[in-house]
């Protein structure tokens, strides 16, 4: 295991498909087996997309799901989620940001946030992601799939050491980290809950449509609407 991390298990290997454990209450992660292993099986939770089983990705969209009722757009890798600006709510499909804080951030690692690897060597072709489920005093501890297949002993995978020096905080693990990404809701998110959960099952699946990344275009054109029929006013104003 790598200098600056330590796993939460005893190191014992669970087969593909078996639950490895379980963060924030009621999100269990799943072993892939190794992490070489590609199913080419698609996860859906309440006909949501969640991604492909059981990889970083999946876990990651279904952690936002459970905990926040949110899912980020569809990417090639992990190491994209970094260029990803907002989620989006599933019952409603509201949009909230979704903001950087670079490793060397002068704000110090926040509980909930995905912590977001670069492209790197043969073990991270695609990068990686890990949800932070605990802050520690020189430590944060992150829940995940497919770095390790490894049960977990307590309600994370592993731990990581992090430090504060020249007035930034830096999570040191041996794999690159672009940072950590925060959803800025504003606390207008939560768990999902049964009725929230049966208003998504009444959707068939047509919310999960993305629409956040077209909002721009969509406030662009709409301005560019009124300004332009604004000025044909104006004129007809003053040459009548």
């Amino acid at each position: 295991m790598k200098d600056n991390t330590t796993i939460s298990g005893n190191g014992t290997n669970a087969p593909f498909n078996i639950i490895t454990g379980y963060a924030s209450t009621n999100v269990e992660a799943y072993s892939n087996g190794n992490d070489s292993y590609t199913s080419d099986e698609f996860y859906f939770l309440y006909e949501v997309f969640m991604g492909m089983k059981w990889q970083c990705v999946e876990y990651a969209r279904r952690w936002l799901f459970i905990r926040k009722g949110c899912v980020f757009d569809s990417i090639d890798g992990a190491a994209d989620i970094w260029n990803l600006k907002i989620v989006q709510r599933v019952v409603d499909k509201q949009c909230f940001n979704l903001i950087q804080h670079p490793n060397g951030s002068p704000s110090p690692p926040q509980n909930e946030s995905l912590l977001i690897y670069t492209r790197s060597s043969v073990d991270m072709p695609f990068g990686h992601v890990a949800v932070i489920v605990d802050v520690l005093p020189d430590f944060i501890r992150v829940a995940e799939e497919n770095y390790d297949a490894y049960y977990w002993s307590g309600n994370y995978s592993r731990q990581i050491s992090y430090v504060f020096k020249n007035g930034s905080y830096f999570i040191e693990d041996d794999d690159p980290i672009f940072g950590w990404m925060t959803v800025e809701d504003n606390n207008q998110t939560k768990p999902l809950d049964q009725a929230t959960i049966d208003a998504i099952i009444k959707l068939n699946g047509t919310s999960p449509d993305f629409i956040c990344h077209n909002n721009g275009i969509y406030h662009y054109f709409s301005i560019s609407y009124y300004l332009f029929f604004g000025f044909l006013y104006i004129c007809f104003f003053f040459i009548n």
